[in-house]
């Protein structure tokens, strides 16, 4: 082997020593026994596949080459749970290394030009040591000392593309440093669609964060509206707090006074029976304006509002049903249901799905003996996807009816009028907006908790899914 081999193994073995131990330290590594022996193995595969290639392949290329292997390397060497950032660590550690290579051999060849020794060993392992000890300072500066945090942390995402910007034109500029002497055209050309390449990237990066900074600012517009709403539950629910505490107020004294007229008609039992009929009617009547007077501050809870005329009505009715069962209806949106509409399911399914599943769950109710009659409805955005989710304290579904879902009309309560009908018109809409049904049972029926959820969830799966404590998770694809 000759001598220029031996230098050149000794320079990409140290480069490749240097980016791996960047890496760790960005990465908040420790410098272990095991991570040592690792980095100081794959530098030598590393700097050995450099020598076997240097004479076929362009430097450029070879440079891309060693930055896949020592990525490669990097998912062996740090765990699992830290591989997050693990590109831009290594492109970063990459241009440090070879920035610190290139201002080494500045220092050293003026250390050399004023000492005048000039040997080629001595000479390379002058400017590993230079760029050791420059590396050294790098990594003891404090800002380090836990890595970089921004690897770790997706809201440092327009930073990544500033550094990714100036990691690529360094590593492009000790490319050229080093091949002045060569083809330039091909060089210019290499570097060009290089630059295109990362250009593309760079662009299409930029765009997914104008998109996320877009749906943010809708999300923040979204939950002003919804605060907005609050706001204005609050104020309600305070003027009627007001008009209660008038009304008894009102009602008090002639309360009082009523009550000392039928002490004295007691104490007075010569009194006529007529007397008595006017008492009692005097009672009834006060009772009655009462009753009424309250009932119309107390009229039926409002319910939130999707500002989409057929679906609120759909809630209302479904509300009045509620009511005539003696069962609570809680309601709960999330969001801009315009959008739901427009983009993923239509109005009238949305509208037949909401109805459906409401009848099926004050079915399951009225079929109960429990004490807790209650139902929860929640329409909009949960976590990234829009679903439409009712809880009910009623009956569970039968294992045989689960299993069927989908497959024929099938339902537990033939005697209360379910046909069955209502799931497999669920289906046929899922499988054209691609939406999930998820059935989720944690207990049995309880006196002060809800029986079941059943989840219909947009996320683009068509999946059939349940969740009950009766059986393993099941996940079945049948839409």
């Amino acid at each position: 082997m000759s001598t220029e081999f031996i230098y050149i193994f000794i320079k990409i073995f140290f480069i490749n020593l240097y980016i791996f131990g960047l890496n760790l330290k960005f990465v908040n590594k420790k410098y272990n026994k095991i991570n040592i022996m690792l980095c100081l193995l794959f530098s030598i595969i590393i700097s050995l596949m450099y020598l076997l290639t240097q004479e076929y392949l362009d430097r450029l290329l070879i440079i891309v080459i060693m930055y896949f292997m020592q990525l490669a390397a990097l998912k062996v060497i740090i765990a699992r749970d830290e591989k997050k950032g693990l590109m831009i660590s290594n492109l970063i550690s990459n241009s440090i290394t070879y920035a610190g290579f290139v201002i080494s051999t500045i220092i050293e060849s003026v250390i050399i030009r004023i000492s005048g020794v000039k040997s080629g060993i001595f000479n390379i392992l002058l400017i590993l040591l230079i760029e050791f000890i420059l590396l050294v300072k790098i990594i003891r500066i404090r800002r380090f000392k836990y890595g970089l945090i921004f690897l770790k942390n997706s809201s440092y995402e327009y930073f990544d593309i500033i550094v990714i910007n100036i990691s690529a034109v360094v590593i492009l500029a000790y490319y050229l440093s080093g091949n002045y002497y060569g083809n330039l055209t091909k060089q210019i050309v290499i570097c060009i669609i290089l630059l295109g390449l990362m250009m593309i990237i760079l662009i299409q990066k930029t765009l997914t964060l104008y998109y996320k900074q877009k749906l943010l600012h809708q999300t923040l517009e979204d939950y002003k509206t919804e605060i907005a709403d609050k706001d204005k539950k609050i104020k309600e629910l305070s003027d009627e707090k007001y008009k209660i505490s008038k009304l008894n107020h009102e009602f008090y004294n002639r309360q009082k006074a009523l009550e000392k007229k039928v002490a004295d008609y007691i104490s007075n039992v010569s009194v006529e029976t007529a007397n008595e009929l006017a008492i009692t009617e005097q009672i009834a009547d006060l009772s009655k304006e009462y009753s009424s007077k309250l009932e119309d501050i107390k009229h039926s809870d409002k319910l939130p509002t999707t500002e989409i005329e057929e679906i609120d009505d759909m809630f209302k009715y479904m509300q009045s049903e509620c009511k005539k069962n003696n069962i609570e209806f809680k309601l709960q949106i999330n969001g801009n249901i315009h959008h739901m509409i427009n983009q993923i399911i239509p109005k009238d399914k949305l509208v037949t799905l909401i109805g459906d599943h409401l009848r099926d769950a004050i079915i399951a109710i009225n079929s109960s003996n429990n004490s807790f009659k209650s139902i929860i409805a929640i329409l909009g955005k949960a976590d990234e996807f829009y679903e439409f989710c009712v809880f009910d304290t009623g009956i569970e579904f039968e294992l045989e009816t689960l299993l069927a879902l989908g497959t024929k009309p099938i339902t537990t309560h033939k005697d209360t009028g379910g046909t069955g009908y209502g799931f497999m018109t669920t289906f046929e809409t899922l499988r054209e907006s691609k939406g999930s049904l998820v059935i989720e049972e944690k207990h049995k029926m309880s006196e002060n908790d809800y029986t079941k959820a059943v989840r219909i969830i947009f996320d683009g799966k068509a999946q059939y899914r349940i969740s009950s404590y009766r059986m393993k998770e099941q996940n079945k694809s049948i839409l």
